[in-house]
């Protein structure tokens, strides 16, 4: 999280995306779902325990018609993490209120809960895994609870067994998920960081600098993109091998990152060419501190024997809206004629 002129702003990297997100199959699962609910609790050859068949057919039409929403608002809006907590929710009552329902000493309702703990578990990642699955079991419980008090009678002897291998099941199911939400922040760590380095590579970059315009056409913020470019970073690969060269990365890498603040956002643009973006800074302000990288980046170079410097073009975002492609042919440019004006001397 960032301070922005008094606001804070919410990285993307920070902010809750489903790894995994079928929403169209989720929505027909759970349609899928309120039908055969209908169907069951319609043609049940016994009266329910509690409530009429016509209160439980508004509850499940209600059901349909909430899930329904939440789709129109996907669609509008995105995924956002209120919104498919409280339907993990609604699915978990949605199972609860049916087994409360259901006059079958072992209620087929309950399986219910296992679908909704699971699918949403498993689509939403492990936050909400857990806490469907702490959930489901705790509020299921207390609906099985009252639905044998009702019925007036212990449950059979088949029954707990039958509870243990559905808690077994969400225990090895927390497990799975648990090791593929670790694996999938493993692939989108080595996907998006460049390994010689350490820093963002170019995809996270242009993924941050397009959500920092957004913020900036809602929100005005000072927003400087810098194109750094080693200078004579091939006379270092072919004079002293490639493996010198990686170093001089590493460290103009390291140097950079230490001089930045923790608001800016620096990647490995590709090859020997770094991407910044300088946050409530102003372009004279951001010159003065690539200068004195420049200086301290020479310093270091010249000490260790390495005939390479950086050039560096930079630009201002203007107010409002702006399109991320020509703000950064405009640093390009501006790279390009710094690198040329250097070629001159």
């Amino acid at each position: 999280m960032q301070k922005q002129n008094g606001n804070q702003i919410s990285l993307p990297f920070e902010e809750f995306v489903p790894e995994i997100y079928m929403p169209r199959l989720q929505l027909f699962i759970r349609i899928m779902l309120g039908i055969m609910a209908a169907v069951y609790f319609n043609y049940i050859p016994i009266p329910l325990l509690i409530l009429s068949t016509l209160q439980i057919n508004l509850i499940i039409i209600s059901y349909i018609v909430f899930h329904s929403c939440g789709w129109w608002y996907y669609k509008r809006y995105g995924a956002k993490n209120g919104m498919i907590r409280l339907g993990s929710w609604i699915d978990i009552m949605g199972a609860v209120t049916a087994i409360l329902c259901d006059p079958f000493t072992i209620p087929p309702m309950l399986l219910l809960l296992l679908i909704a703990a699971l699918g949403n578990g498993i689509q939403h990642g492990l936050n909400v895994a857990v806490e469907s699955m702490i959930g489901a079991p705790i509020l299921g419980g207390a609906a099985l609870a009252i639905h044998f008090r009702l019925l007036g009678d212990w449950p059979p002897y088949n029954f707990y067994f039958y509870v243990l291998l559905i808690a077994v099941g969400l225990y090895y199911s927390y497990l799975l998920v648990l090791r593929l939400e670790r694996m999938k922040r493993q692939a989108v760590r080595i996907g998006e960081q460049d390994p010689l380095t350490g820093i963002p590579n170019r995809r996270p970059f242009l993924r941050v600098a397009e959500y920092l315009l957004s913020v900036n056409e809602r929100s005005p913020i000072p927003l400087v993109f810098v194109f750094a470019d080693l200078d004579n970073f091939k006379a270092v690969n072919d004079r002293f091998g490639h493996e010198m060269g990686d170093r001089v990365l590493v460290h103009f890498s390291g140097m950079a990152k230490a001089r930045l603040r923790k608001s800016d956002i620096i990647a490995r643009y590709g090859g020997d060419e770094f991407a910044m973006i300088l946050t409530n800074t102003s372009p004279g302000s951001a010159e003065s501190l690539l200068q004195q990288l420049q200086r301290e980046f020479w310093d270091w170079a010249k000490e260790n024997g390495f005939p390479v410097g950086f050039s560096f073009g930079l630009g201002m975002a203007p107010e409002g809206k702006n399109n991320l492609d020509d703000i950064l042919r405009q640093v390009d440019t501006a790279l390009y004629e710094a690198k040329t004006k250097k070629d001159r001397f």
